[in-house]
């Protein structure tokens, strides 16, 4: 019998606790499951300068988030979940309100007549290779690995997640090789044993 369908009679809370234990189609039919209220919160937040997939593409950043933080103790998974998309929401919207008042401060700077803007990173989600399941994981990793790393570090694994060379990074943050590979593989071990199964699974899976 397929996995995906005979987990559709489970309750909501059973099938966040079986994602959380690595079974990556509970994960799959929760996001299947909630994808319509994603839809339905995301129209809330509706901006002139933010495309609509973007924010649904944010919102499900935000519903994988709940399903890993999420506690059986503290109330229903439903209500977790939409202040939790909400939440990631608001972040999105804050950047591109930031973004979008100081594009028009540069507009009237005499510097903006000659230099070029860098492309804007940070809540990009339109990378071919990169699936809003996988930032949504690479979001909660960052956010738990950070607190073991020092900021060096975090710039090397910053720019290797990122898919720089151990060149390139060498070269931008002046660090040698060796420095270069040891931090990824501390970044390795510390995944490896501080986080849940399938967020590692996912990570990496590419």
């Amino acid at each position: 019998m397929n996995v995906k369908y005979s987990l559709r009679t489970k309750r909501t809370e059973e099938l966040v606790n079986l994602a959380q234990s690595g079974l990556k189609e509970a994960l799959d039919l929760l996001v299947e499951k909630f994808y319509p209220m994603v839809v339905k919160i995301s129209s809330k937040y509706y901006a002139p300068w933010a495309e609509f997939q973007d924010l649904v593409q944010n919102g499900l950043v935000g519903l994988i988030k709940a399903v890993y933080y999420y506690q059986s103790d503290k109330g229903g998974f439903t209500s977790f979940a939409w202040t939790s998309v909400e939440s990631e929401l608001k972040s999105f919207l804050t950047f591109l309100n930031r973004r979008k008042n100081r594009m028009l401060t540069d507009a009237l700077s005499v510097d903006s007549i000659t230099d070029e803007e860098s492309d804007e990173t940070g809540y990009s989600f339109e990378d071919a290779g990169t699936s809003t399941v996988r930032q949504a994981v690479l979001e909660i990793v960052m956010e738990k690995v950070n607190g073991h790393l020092t900021d060096l570090e975090q710039g090397i694994i910053s720019m290797w997640i990122n898919g720089s060379s151990y060149e390139q990074i060498e070269q931008e943050l002046n660090v040698n090789f060796k420095k270069v590979d040891n931090t990824v593989q501390k970044f390795k071990r510390i995944v490896k044993t501080k986080i849940d199964p399938l967020l590692i699974t996912i990570f990496f899976q590419n």
